[in-house]
């Protein structure tokens, strides 16, 4: 702290909201991962109620890639 303290004051303060930055950008990044998880649940449901592969992906906005690896590790 005190290295930065002896920094040009722009800098330094650039410096200290780094780790801020970085708490926010992994706020971020676990909503979107917790998003995706209820979409792959839902996505999960619909296939089990024989909803077409095009609706799900429609829906949920998941791939088409992603259905299909759902719906296989749903039948195995």
């Amino acid at each position: 702290m005190q290295e930065v303290n002896k920094l040009d004051p722009e800098l330094a303060s650039k410096i200290m909201e780094l780790p801020i930055s970085y708490e926010e950008k992994g706020k971020e990044i676990g909503k979107e991962i917790g998003r995706n998880e209820e979409k792959r649940e839902i996505a999960k449901k619909m296939i089990l109620e024989g909803l077409s592969p095009n609706l799900i992906v429609k829906v949920t906005g998941l791939s088409h890639e992603d259905i299909k690896v759902l719906s296989e590790s749903i039948n195995n």
